[in-house]
């Protein structure tokens, strides 16, 4: 999804209702500090910050910082982790509160994945290396190390069916694999670009798609062991390769909506097609930092931009527009998916001449 600020961006969900109408509520921020973590209870209608750090003595918040990735705890989605320019926080209870993994330190964490499995289980994408966790952030040790100071690792995902098997893609086109839970790795892929996205398919995790810088669109059924390239039905949209976002559309199964520099594509049938959607403004003009599609309705689709969500009820039909709720932009979108209510968004304060 793309380099705003730093760091890799990634994509989720957000829900459309009402006329538009987004408020924010508690303790407003000033300038660059009233970012951090945004959460709604009320599919995006109105928005609190969520961004307090339990502690004892003054009170503590990472607002001020830019996050680059919220994940939920596959088996308790009271357990949500955000990822940070400086440094991983999580929290226990929806979001009300949060702790610093201060074991772990202020590094840039671009991908965060929690095991299905054991809940203590975390892996973390950062710089050049995996770390992991096996006692719930207490300690962490480094399980993947790219000896290249300018690798970043910008994508791990966790086979839901085997925990052990652990991916994880770079920044120098590397997709790895370990079967030990983190303790070897094999490359089992080259793709001779960045990898920018992985996304792994929530009915199916031998399915897998991979968005590139300048190599397009590729996708696996076999856990990554073949590649297929998918660019050559994109080719007719100018843009739709570049600064790809990937969305899965997982009440429809065997879906995406990918937002790029053309705007907003959908395929139902696995990338062996791909239909445009329209938007309200033209092709091309609008950069789009954030993309959602409700895992429970294929009709509710959303997308960030710099100071505008774009929320459709019909699956792109018709949109409406609302400001954005922070001073920030909203680089990162995940909605619960046991309550499609509840919907995080985690922000970045946008440097001049940012962009992907």
């Amino acid at each position: 999804m793309k380099t705003v600020s730093k760091l890799a961006l990634a994509a989720a969900s957000l829900m459309l209702v009402g006329q538009g109408c987004i408020q924010i509520t508690g303790t407003p921020g000033a300038k660059g500090t009233d970012g951090g973590v945004l959460r709604s209870v009320d599919r995006g209608t109105t928005w609190q910050s969520k961004s307090s750090v339990a502690t004892v003595g003054a009170a503590k918040s990472f607002a001020g910082n830019d996050v680059t990735t919220i994940a939920f705890d596959p088996s308790d989605k009271k357990a949500v982790y955000a990822g940070t320019e400086a440094g991983l926080f999580f929290s226990y209870d929806g979001g009300e509160s949060w702790q610093g993994a201060s074991s772990l330190g202020g590094v840039a964490v671009t991908a965060v994945a929690v095991s299905p499995s054991e809940k203590c289980v975390v892996y973390v994408g950062t710089g050049n290396r995996v770390m992991r966790t096996r006692d719930c952030s207490r300690t962490w040790e480094n399980v993947y190390f790219d000896p290249r100071p300018d690798a970043r690792v910008t994508s791990v995902k966790i086979d839901r069916l085997n925990p052990a098997t652990v991916f994880a893609a770079t920044n120098k086109g590397d997709f790895l694999k370990s079967s030990d839970g983190g303790a070897s790795w094999s490359p089992i892929h080259r793709f001779d670009t960045e990898v920018r996205q992985v996304l792994m398919a929530a009915a199916d995790p031998r399915v897998m798609y991979a968005a590139t810088k300048g190599k397009g669109l590729w996708k696996t059924t076999d856990g990554g062991a073949a590649w297929t390239d998918l660019s050559a039905g994109m080719g007719e949209f100018a843009g739709a390769l570049d600064n790809m976002i990937l969305a899965e559309d997982a009440a429809r199964g065997d879906s995406l909506v990918i937002a790029s520099n053309y705007g907003l594509l959908r395929t139902i049938d696995g990338g062996a097609t791909f239909q445009p959607l329209t938007l309200l403004t033209p092709s091309g003009s609008t950069v789009i930092y954030s993309l959602a599609v409700s895992p429970k309705d294929s009709s509710f689709i959303a997308y960030g931009t710099v100071n505008t969500l774009y929320r459709s009820i019909d699956g792109g039909s018709k949109w409406t527009t609302t400001k954005m709720p922070t001073t920030r932009a909203a680089t990162t979108l995940l909605i619960d998916p046991a309550n499609d209510a509840t919907i995080f968004m985690g922000t970045t304060l946008l440097k001049q001449n940012s962009g992907f």
